[in-house]
């Protein structure tokens, strides 16, 4: 699988988004075509997709395996040592509660190839626990590529808590340990971190027990893992690279599309089709719907990094500037503001001791240079392009239209109740306030 896992800088350049002198956006997969069909074709409609299950109820049932997995796996850490209980305390408390976003995609991604989460005759419980137990295992890859976030951009919070490296720390104060805290707190976060990533993957494993595992699943669940540990170090480079490079563009589209936009929305949909067999053709097709809302996702969290309500957020307000983020907000801000702005701008990027007052003028410049409505203008541009391929699904689905045409032009069908779900999922994640 290459063409929906991949974006190159030439695609960058190639974008039909809107753009700028800075910032030209990667392309994503052409909304399906409406054309019609040669009268010859007759193939077969899809099967409708009349609704998708709620984000609710999908949260309850990856919660429900992820806890009970943990727990048997903190049983197993205290077997060891009892000094190891902390392992699994720390786990458990910090993959608890959040929007459970990828595993509500995952599952998503699964109904609209086609797969029936709870199948009439054999073992549907089997399927329905399988397929809670994938999409968890991509929240436990995600809260390791946080724990290590957090360590990488010493951050002190993590949704409104104190980051596991600090609480570590704090462990250590506590106990009246010997050495130097805060570096305990760093190693402990790592080990729990690649423990965590461990654990990712033999839910994962343990997933395809019940769902019939197959190699192209396998695969696409080794591309996502990668896929975000490259992006991370393209984020750590782009932190010490100078705002005037000639790439900080194209190196802040590829951080967006590899760290984030891609395991957050776009794969966690793929890898929920490809878990009923999906062929390229379909995964290409749900990769036009999933990339772009997935930029979109993350370059409203990057707005949020620079001038989110703390309160919301449960990070401190401007902590992208104190934490040195080359994002595309700040390839754009670049790329307008003066040779002594961009001098002011540089050189507080990554200071972390900065004043309110200094943040707030770097806000002011990204406000003012217009670079924040480039960004909204991007994020309107991704979510639109997101809700056209599902509109488009709806009106193959509609009934409207002849077997030739819906089949030329949509691969998946969905019915009204699934097409104003999946909307109000898109415009929730695109124009989010946390």
């Amino acid at each position: 699988m290459t063409s929906h896992n991949s974006v190159t800088p030439d695609e960058h350049r190639a974008s039909s988004a809107p753009t700028s002198s800075a910032a030209p956006a990667p392309s994503e997969a052409t909304a399906p075509s409406e054309a019609t069909a040669p009268p010859e074709a007759t193939a077969a409609l899809p099967a409708l997709i009349e609704s998708l299950d709620s984000p609710e109820s999908i949260a309850a049932e990856v919660s429900a395996q992820l806890e009970a997995f943990l727990a048997e796996k903190a049983a197993e850490f205290e077997a060891i040592s009892p000094d190891a209980t902390a392992i699994g305390e720390a786990l458990i408390e910090f993959t608890r509660g959040g929007k459970r976003i990828r595993p509500v995609l995952l599952w998503w991604g699964f109904q609209l190839a086609g797969g029936d989460v709870r199948p009439t005759t054999g073992t549907a419980a089997d399927v329905t626990a399988g397929l809670a137990q994938a999409a968890g295992s991509l929240e436990l890859l995600h809260a390791a590529a946080l724990i290590h976030d957090d360590v990488i951009d010493n951050s002190d919070t993590r949704r409104g808590r104190p980051a596991l490296h600090r609480q570590f720390e704090a462990r250590h104060q506590r106990s009246g340990f010997h050495g130097d805290g805060a570096s305990f707190g760093v190693s402990a976060s790592i080990v729990i971190g690649d423990i965590c990533l461990a654990l990712s993957e033999e839910l994962f494993e343990r997933s395809q027990e019940a769902l019939g595992g197959s190699r192209p699943a396998r695969e696409l669940r080794g591309t996502v893992r990668r896929d975000v540990m490259v992006g991370q170090y393209l984020d750590v480079l782009a932190e010490v690279i100078p705002l005037d490079d000639d790439r900080i563009a194209d190196r802040a589209w590829e951080v967006l599309s590899f760290k984030s936009a891609k395991y957050s929305v776009e794969q966690p949909l793929l890898l929920g089709a490809a878990l009923t067999g999906a062929d390229e053709d379909l995964l290409a097709e749900i990769s036009g719907f999933g990339l772009p809302l997935g930029q979109a996702f993350q370059l409203r969290d990057d707005v949020l990094g620079i001038a989110g309500d703390p309160q919301a957020t449960g990070k401190p307000a401007g902590d992208d500037i104190r934490e040195g983020k080359r994002t595309v907000l700040i390839a754009e801000t670049a790329a307008r503001i003066s040779a002594d702005q961009l001098e002011v701008l540089a050189s507080r990027l990554g200071v972390p001791d900065l004043t309110d007052a200094e943040v707030a003028e770097c806000v002011d410049m990204i406000t003012d240079s217009g670079g924040l409505a480039a960004v909204e203008s991007f994020i309107a541009d991704k979510h639109a392009h997101a809700a056209t391929v599902v509109d488009t699904w709806a009106r193959s689905g509609s009934g409207a239209v002849s077997a030739a045409v819906s089949d030329a032009s949509a691969r998946v069908r969905i019915g009204s109740a699934a097409q104003d779900r999946l909307k109000g999922f898109a415009t929730a994640l695109s124009y989010r306030s946390s």
